[in-house]
């Protein structure tokens, strides 16, 4: 996993009052979905309204609701939705690892790593689950490097020799 969704509480929850904030004043997910199609010039803000779309047709898809999605909040108000927000959780690897531990000790590489400037604090999540991992005796490799979310495909020249050698072996 290179810069992996993890610890839900930091990468996704403090982008959900951006993401009311644009959906409302657009006049609902629809109506920013269509203005965000039609723009050719996108902001941070439209970006963030759109990445907590995605994450809710990820985690919380729900047919009777507006582009069928329930959000993690409410629309009208903003309020949080605790009842949404733990489906979401659900998903979350630290909540998924207990599950799947056994799994992870047989595989041949479980790779992580994280720039430790990454914008979603996911290195900071990646910290929680490698003590997780190694609360739980699951061999892995963590690695953190000095940048950002963006432009680290220059990782993979770190990551694909291992998972070639854990293929092959």
């Amino acid at each position: 996993s290179h810069s992996g969704d993890v610890y839900f509480e930091y990468c996704y929850r403090p982008e959900i009052a951006k993401a009311c904030d644009v959906l409302q004043r657009a006049g609902g997910a629809g109506a920013f979905l269509t203005r965000f199609h039609a723009s050719p010039q996108k902001s941070k803000s439209d970006f963030t309204g759109f990445e907590i779309l995605g994450m809710a047709a990820c985690y919380s898809p729900d047919p009777a609701a507006d582009l069928g999605v329930a959000l993690p909040f409410d629309l009208a108000t903003g309020a949080f939705r605790d009842d949404v927000w733990q489906r979401w959780v659900a998903h979350d690897p630290l909540s998924l690892l207990e599950a799947h531990a056994d799994a992870l000790r047989h595989m041949k590489l479980v790779y992580l790593d994280c720039g430790t400037r990454d914008e979603y604090h996911l290195h900071l999540g990646l910290r929680l689950f490698v003590r997780a991992l190694q609360a739980r005796g699951i061999a892995h490799t963590h690695l953190e490097y000095d940048d950002a979310h963006m432009n680290v495909s220059y990782r993979y020249d770190v990551s694909l020799p291992l998972l070639a050698e854990a293929i092959s072996a």
